[in-house]
């Protein structure tokens, strides 16, 4: 054991595993631990929330006979007497004290006692005796409280009561309105907190009180801290709420006798947090036996798993004179000898691919050029890794030799430069799209990309020619095909776009450059009249926007959308549209190239052949073309002049944002929008100023009442027509119309 210690792979391996093991026994020793503070916890809170269950229905039992008592006495006829009485009347007084100390709950037998009083500062007459208002105070340690008391006993609120903490005594101050008489009388019952508070707490260091919530009084049998009310919003009957408050835990619950009463039981937190000893010991001999085990089985493991490393040394030492030095520098020596193989093994797969490119290059060449055998063909995808492309995808043929005659110079050195640069930077940019590439002469090369996709291919290709535009000073031109579904439609693919390259064009230069310097073929397949023209022009000068954009529409769906045009007929009627642009913009004195820089990105689109792409870039390059001449501002001020006018023709009706947008075919928050920047005011604040303006015009005929008035505006409720009406005019209509001749002259002024 020890010699394998004196290993240094050994020794990691070792302490690998002894880390893990201490983290895994330490985080099961945390989560016991926290688990049995957990149930120590909950044992503690259903122990505390028994207690403030059994001692909360106790004292509400308690307090519950007091107020029954009460309610006995008010219905004697003492009272009434004394109620109705002016001044002293022995007779009066002797029967009421009769009453007091004569019933079921005389002698203070139940622990507490009553007093009455007519109000604050009126004489009170109680079991003890009879008594001064102050006096009777001061007898039961009211005084302290005489602020609350004056305010309680002076509110108007009928039939209502109020606890108050008075040194040992809790003191019940209940009002009871009698209707007959129309007045309040106040029934005092006085506790002593030995006799409600009777209670053994489960813990020594707990407070036990009583907490009312209406004036944050507190109540507590020995102590004098207050307690810590807890502001829980509603609570149920019997339900119990838990707060933790600084060291401290509190559990609370509503009184079913009192409302405004509170029980409150008080303990701190430190002695629910404390683990009992046999706990805390139990807990340590696990740790201990978990650490003994995981060292063991560290060990059994750390010793398995540096048996390979052991038999690759021993594989690959050949010298056995260095023995010694193996063993010291084994972990070394190991590393130094995967290295030098693994950069034999680099060098054999960067020969492999290099032969690979070569292979891929020389099959592609073959395939475009159809000198190989659709057997061939097949036989040959799998070798050279071509699978992925087996169910074709879409071919692009880049070339440096621009698009004017001046942009042709380009020496082979430097247009292979430009090659590598552009195949890096697409690379680096788009990892996500697969493509293979083999160059067809020295000035042109192509890309077979597995995404069929031309819009997002176009994308990319824009965003890199720019980047080698401006980086090298190279303009790159490109033409792409339409997607195919098999490698074996690479040949057509490749004739269509390399006919397409042949005839590429410039929307800026009219000087075309061709391989063999050969004119466009002028044969016109497409629909598009001069009458044709003259119209679409003729309708955006005259701002026929929607008339213009369904005649584009049409146009595109007759050349793209019903039938196959040719190549040649595809590119004669992209100049035919650009000439129609640029014909619009000299109209308006606007530079074409001016217009081109600004949506340079969809005048590359136009270098595809998908129908669709072709329909969605023409429609967006129309859309532009009457941004720039103002179309789209003229509809957006004759959208808000039709929704203004729809509004004032239909506020009287219960109109809503919602049935405005429907009937404009237009969104909420568009209408929303128009109402607001060109009013600057709300949709529904603008239809409230309609009808309170008719409102008032229909209130100063003096024809109809307010309820009538406000149907015809369109409010269905006449409270709802009210307040409307004084959120405008600051008064309500029934003013308004009693001020008549007045407003009269004020609506004839404005």
């Amino acid at each position: 054991m020890i010699s394998l210690f004196r290993k240094a792979i050994f020794k990691k391996i070792f302490l690998s595993f002894l880390i893990v093991i201490i983290v895994y026994t330490l985080i099961i020793m945390v989560v016991t631990v926290s688990q049995e503070r957990s149930r120590n916890r909950m044992k503690w809170n259903n122990m505390n929330e028994l207690f403030l269950e059994r001692e909360s229905n106790l004292i509400d039992y308690r307090l519950d006979v007091s107020l029954n008592a009460v309610n006995l006495i008010s219905q004697q006829q003492s009272i009434v007497d004394f109620l109705n009485s002016n001044s002293f009347n022995y007779e009066v007084y002797n029967h009421l004290f009769n009453d007091l100390t004569g019933n079921l709950f005389s002698s203070h037998q139940s622990g507490f006692n009553i007093a009455v009083s007519k109000g604050f500062g009126e004489s009170i007459t109680s079991s003890d005796g009879y008594f001064l208002f102050k006096d009777y105070l001061a007898f039961t340690y009211m005084d302290q409280n005489m602020g609350e008391l004056k305010k309680f006993m002076e509110s108007k609120d009928n039939n209502d009561l109020r606890c108050f903490d008075a040194d040992n005594k809790l003191i019940i101050v209940k009002k009871k309105f009698y209707s007959q008489e129309q007045k309040n009388l106040f029934f005092f019952i006085v506790w002593e907190k030995k006799d409600l508070l009777i209670t053994t707490l489960p813990n020594n260091s707990g407070v036990f009180g009583l907490v009312d919530g209406a004036n944050l009084n507190y109540t507590t049998s020995e102590h004098k801290e207050r307690l810590p009310f807890i502001k829980s919003g509603v609570m149920i009957e019997n339900q119990i709420v838990e707060q933790t408050i600084e060291d401290k835990t509190a559990y609370q619950k509503r009184s079913n006798t009192i409302p405004t009463l509170h029980y409150l039981y008080v303990v701190n937190l430190n002695e629910m947090m404390v683990l009992p000893l046999k706990t805390i010991l139990s807990i340590m001999v696990i740790l201990f036996g978990s650490l003994l085990i995981g060292f063991l089985l560290t060990y059994s493991f750390s010793k398995k798993n540096y048996s390979p490393f052991m038999e690759i040394i021993k594989n690959i030492r050949k010298d056995e004179s260095l023995a010694s030095s193996y063993i010291k520098n084994e972990l070394e020596y190991i590393i130094s000898t995967i290295q030098d193989i693994n950069t034999v093994n680099q060098n054999l797969v960067q020969l492999q691919e290099n032969s690979l490119e070569d292979l891929q290059e020389s099959f592609f060449k073959n395939l475009i050029y159809q000198n190989i055998t659709e057997q061939d063909i097949q036989n040959k995808i799998v070798p050279l890794r071509l699978n992925p492309y087996k169910e074709g995808g879409t071919l692009v043929i880049l070339s440096t030799d621009g698009i004017s005659k001046w942009e042709s110079d380009l020496t082979e050195s430097n247009i292979l430069i430009v090659r590598k640069k552009f195949l890096s930077n697409f690379k680096d940019k788009n990892t996500s799209y697969g493509f293979l590439s083999f160059p067809i002469n020295y000035k042109c090369f192509c890309l077979f990309f597995l995404e069929k996709n031309q819009k997002n291919i176009l994308s990319v290709l824009d965003e890199m020619t720019h980047r080698i535009g401006s980086e090298l000073g190279v303009k790159i031109t490109f033409s792409i095909s339409k997607s195919f579904t098999a490698i074996t439609d690479l040949p057509r693919a490749f004739k269509e776009v390399s006919l397409e390259m042949d005839l590429n064009f410039s929307f800026i230069d009219t000087d075309i450059v061709t391989q063999d310097n050969n004119s466009i073929p002028s044969k016109k397949e497409y629909s598009y009249s001069v009458e044709t023209e003259s119209m679409l022009i003729k309708y955006i000068q005259n701002r026929e926007f929607e008339s213009a954009r369904e005649l584009i529409s049409q146009v595109l769906i007759d050349n793209f959308g019903k039938s196959k045009i040719s190549i040649y007929s595809m590119i004669d009627f992209k100049n035919a549209f650009i000439n129609t642009i640029k014909r619009i913009l000299n109209k308006y004195n606007i530079v074409f190239n001016d217009f081109y820089k600004q949506n340079e990105s969809l005048f590359i689109h136009l270098n595809s052949q998908d129908a669709d792409l072709l329909i969605e870039t023409f429609h967006s390059l129309f859309e532009k073309l009457m941004e720039n001449i103002g179309v789209e501002k003229q509809y957006k001020l004759s959208t808000v002049e039709k929704v203004i006018a729809y509004i004032q023709n239909n506020y009287t009706k219960d109109l809503s944002l919602s049935e405005v947008a429907d009937y404009f075919h237009l969104s909420e928050s568009y209408v929303s929008k128009l109402v607001k920047e060109h009013l600057k005011s709300s949709f529904k604040n603008y239809v409230n100023q309609l009808k309170v303006e008719k409102a008032k015009q229909l209130l100063l005929s003096g024809k109809y009442m307010v309820a009538e008035v406000g149907e015809m505006v369109g409010y269905k409720n006449v409270n709802t027509f009210i307040r409307i009406f004084k959120q405008q005019e600051g008064i309500t209509p029934g003013k308004y119309v009693a001020n008549r001749n007045v407003n009269e002259e004020l609506l004839k002024s404005n």
